[in-house]
């Protein structure tokens, strides 16, 4: 045999044991792995809920939108200590769950007897090795020692409203803590960690006529709890809102309003930016965005429209961001001791000049700045106390609202309605 042949026969070795290595790896699962933050999310955007006509818009309350459909109730529930003995097929349709337990959801399942509420301040409620969570060393004293990462399984079942046929559907969770997956009708959806902040997805093509089976697998633990460790109560589950929305093909997608304040602090530059997106799978005509002002007695400030601005046909899955400005004399102004809100309004229009939705938003008008180490808001000194956020009541946990007081305490919810 040649040395070239030789060298040859070795390099081949060489690559048959590092491929025999490579393929015997187990990768990290999806809750220990840095990387995976969220798989088939949508992107993120501003709060919104679409309405059909600006009397409903102005109401400024999801719930009373024809496209808005809560999931929260009673959802059947599985409660495992570790990943190994979870139910892996929970999510097929066929799969026998009228034998499981019922939990509420939104909650947090220790409030039901499931697992232990924990509390610690400097060190982590796990063995810290980033980004792994399980671990062959815990000390005793740890709850980890004898729940390692427990696992909730979630089923439950909805129907799609007969009027949003043809319109696209997105699943939206609130809060999940900590990471979880999704299964719609046994399609995996996606999934998700990043405990307070939302979760979207669109699952138009998972939907089936008739009863549709949700099933959510949540786990305690991520390496995003990594992130997220400080001084609050440890507690797990769908402690949010979980609710379907519906959407025309071309949607407002995003879209975000903020203003500018002349040097004496009176006039106003309002901009809007507004980012229409074709969820369809065909090419979309043009579409109008009138945006329109309204003030705390809902009367139109100048015209109504305030504004429009247009784009041009969409093709399928493009998005088109849509920037409009206009000068607004003298409006009032919002500060913490004179809470001034307007109600900002836009309306999508088709080719034929047909609405499509309108969505809504309160905005105040205010200019905040730092200035020699000083808060400055409208020109005014503005001192501020900080406070801690991360609040719960008894016999329930974790806040589920994202709503606050004007002072930054969040709402009772008993207070809310």
């Amino acid at each position: 045999m040649s040395d070239a042949s030789r060298t040859l026969c070795r390099v081949a070795g060489l690559l048959i044991v590092a491929a025999g290595l490579i393929g015997g790896t187990t990768a990290a699962p999806d809750w220990e792995n840095q990387h995976m933050i969220g798989q088939n999310k949508e992107p993120g955007h501003c709060t919104l809920m679409p309405y059909p006509d600006a009397a409903l818009a102005i109401k400024a309350t999801r719930e009373v939108s024809p496209f808005h459909k809560s999931l929260n109730g009673l959802w059947k529930f599985h409660w495992v200590k570790q990943p190994s003995e979870r139910p892996v097929d929970f999510y097929k349709p066929d799969y026998e769950v009228d034998d499981w337990d019922e939990i509420p959801v939104p909650s947090n399942w220790q409030m039901h007897g499931y697992g232990v509420p924990l509390y610690v301040n400097t060190r982590y409620p796990f063995v810290p090795n980033p980004p792994k969570i399980l671990s062959d060393n815990v000390p005793p004293d740890y709850t980890q020692a004898k729940l390692p990462n427990p696992v909730g399984s979630y089923r439950t079942t909805f129907t799609v409203p007969r009027d949003w046929d043809g319109r696209q559907v997105f699943l939206h969770f609130d809060g999940v803590e900590s990471a979880f997956y999704v299964w719609v009708n046994g399609q995996k959806v996606g999934y998700s960690q990043g405990s307070r902040t939302p979760a979207e997805f669109n699952i138009t093509e998972c939907l089936r006529p008739g009863e549709n089976v949700l099933a959510a697998e949540v786990y305690r633990w991520s390496d995003g709890s990594y992130l997220e460790c400080q001084d609050f109560w440890r507690l797990s589950g769908i402690f949010r809102d979980v609710y379907l929305f519906s959407t025309p093909s071309v949607h407002v997608r995003d879209f975000w309003v903020w203003c500018d304040l002349d040097a004496r602090y009176r006039d106003a530059e309002l901009n809007i930016r507004a980012k229409v997106h074709n969820y369809g799978r065909d090419r979309a005509g043009a579409h109008a965005v009138e945006a329109a002002l309204l003030d705390e007695a809902g009367r139109p400030v100048k015209t109504d429209p305030l504004v429009v601005a247009f784009v041009d046909a969409l093709a399928a899955g493009s998005e088109s961001v849509l920037e409009m400005k206009v000068g607004i004399p003298n409006p009032k102004k919002w500060t913490a001791e004179t809470p001034n809100l307007y109600k900002v309004l836009l309306t999508l229009k088709d080719t034929s000049g047909r609405v499509t939705e309108v969505l809504q938003t309160d905005f105040g008008f205010r200019k905040v700045e730092i200035r020699n180490a000083q808060l400055m808001v409208n020109g005014g000194a503005h001192p501020r106390q900080g406070r801690q956020p991360a609040r719960a009541r008894p016999g329930h946990g974790a806040l589920r609202e994202h709503r606050v007081d004007d002072r930054g305490y969040p709402l009772d919810e008993a207070a809310q309605h």
